[in-house]
């Protein structure tokens, strides 16, 4: 297949799997739930769009907003809520993700507080759990809206969007449809926590015509070989390609390798042991003070993990990886460290500090995306009449994000002032900077004297419980070793301040 025909493919891969938008507004989507329907429905009860109303206008079905929404109707079962999701159905970047995509972590730690997401399956690719795929998780998120729905409390409506600082929906399907919805309490921003994902954004480097560049979702459905595979990027869906492209029968030396910084990864089983958080805690009251030690600790510990022994990681995105997948992984010998791509050229490929030479053909497989680190900027969560979901439970915490989602509706619903709210829910920034993993006790710690201050943490504690959700600051250890630990991760901590 020639070069010009690869990138009329390329091109008409991206054109089918990328979501066009205009003004952010998606024009080509369909649901059982869109914006033609509510305008049905409002006819059909002979009232006027103002008259739709609800306690609480959440903008987006995905894990933050779903999650939310659980936990304040478990809490507070007469709440009215309205759901609203620019895409099709619930899911939020579920619904643009790579179609072999599955979660990092195993399914019991993922979903909202009220329904499980396993299903007993049994466990595959090396692992001693379950873990969902994307088809897997957009059906849990489905089944969860139904259920909402079935309360009578909850209406979701789909290819819509609610325009900006007002409360007005109005269709993406039929853009000149609009409906003003009179809000009670607040709206809640599920969409604020941008997760940048190579399928919905344009590489990020030149391209010249006729070179072959595609996101992961193209591979789901290659057929064709290519005398060579360039995977660009060092993260979790550069890792998900090599290991997708390596099963579907393609040699390890056929691949190549673009890592602008080598990366610690988190040991899967570590993390799926009862006692790691214990196990952890008796680590880190080892003597240590810089990064370096610490992190040295929690690599022989086999928390952590390398991907290539002989070359230290500068990066950590929060990835969780089996033996067995780091094995694979290491089979791959085409690696090239010389930063970020520039450009990708018909026989070469441009790097920050130099180039390398590319076979005529070769397919380059864009993994450049930030992911959930794109997300420069934070904001207070809670703000006059409206929450901006974030990231904010305990780092520490398993189900991190689904926690937090929970955790901002369980403050929502307690009678505190907006300001001692934002003590307890302070939002977070990612960062892939390794040396934060070690700050979490501290930042745990710390959390709780907030939230014990205020009476509600036992409370709150016992609600996380329900679904395995815990974090350093639950751990029952000896009291000396919790402290020694805690104490030098608040060392750490403002020595890490200091020199920021």
């Amino acid at each position: 297949r020639s070069g010009g025909a690869q990138a009329v493919l390329a091109q008409a891969v991206l054109s089918a799997l990328c979501i066009k938008q205009v003004a952010d507004v998606p024009t080509e989507m369909l649901s059982d739930r869109d914006s033609a329907k509510l305008e049905a429905e409002v006819e059909a009860n002979d009232t006027g769009a103002a008259d739709l109303d609800c306690d609480y206008l959440v903008i987006g079905a995905g894990l933050f907003g779903l999650g939310f929404t659980d936990e304040l109707l478990n809490l507070k079962p007469a709440t009215k809520i309205i759901i609203v999701d620019k895409h099709s159905q619930a899911g939020g970047h579920w619904n643009d993700d790579y179609a072999f995509v599955r979660l990092h972590a195993p399914s019991e730690t993922y979903g909202v507080m009220s329904q499980r997401l396993e299903n007993g399956l049994p466990p595959c690719h090396g692992d001693t759990k379950e873990r969902a795929n994307r088809d897997e998780i957009l059906h849990y998120f489905g089944r969860v809206v139904d259920t909402m729905v079935a309360t009578g409390q909850v209406r979701a409506f789909f290819n819509s969007f609610v325009e900006p600082d007002t409360s007005i929906i109005r269709s993406c399907t039929s853009p000149t449809k609009t409906f003003q919805v009179s809000v009670r309490e607040k709206i809640v921003d599920g969409t604020f926590t941008k997760v940048e994902i190579p399928v919905l954004r344009p590489p990020p480097y030149l391209v010249s015509a006729g070179a072959t560049v595609v996101p992961p979702n193209y591979l789901f459905s290659l057929e064709a070989e290519f005398p060579a595979y360039y995977v660009l990027g060092a993260g979790k869906t550069a890792m998900d390609s090599i290991l997708w492209l390596m099963s579907r029968g393609v040699p390890a030396d056929l691949v190549h390798w673009i890592v602008p910084r080598d990366v610690y990864v988190i040991n899967r089983s570590f993390c799926e042991s009862p006692d790691s958080l214990e196990r952890m805690l008796e680590a880190l009251a080892e003597e240590w003070s810089t990064g370096k030690q610490g992190l040295d600790i929690l690599e022989k510990l086999s928390y952590l993990s390398r991907i290539f022994e002989d070359h230290e990681p500068t990066s950590f995105k929060w990835a969780l990886l089996s033996q067995t997948e780091i094995a694979e992984l290491r089979k791959v010998r085409n690696v090239f460290r010389l930063g970020h791509v520039q450009k990708v050229g018909l026989d070469s490929i441009t790097l920050q500090h130099g180039s390398i030479p590319m076979p005529a053909g070769a397919l380059c497989i864009d993994c450049t995306a930030s992911g959930h680190f794109s997300q420069k900027d934070h904001r207070p969560i809670f703000s006059d009449k409206c929450i901006t979901l974030q990231p904010c439970s305990p780092m520490s915490a398993v189900g991190s994000s689904a926690a937090a989602a929970a955790t901002i509706a369980f403050v929502e619903t307690q009678p505190m002032r907006e300001d001692e709210k934002n003590m307890v829910c302070t939002s977070l920034t990612p960062s892939a900077d390794p040396d934060w993993v070690l700050t979490g006790l501290y930042l745990d710690e710390k959390k709780r004297q907030r939230w014990e201050r205020l009476g509600i943490y036992e409370a709150w504690s016992k609600r996380m419980a329900v679904r395995g959700w815990s974090s350093f600051s639950d751990v029952e250890v000896d009291p000396s070793v919790k402290a020694r630990a805690v104490a030098q991760s608040r060392q750490f901590f403002f020595a890490k301040m200091e020199w920021r």
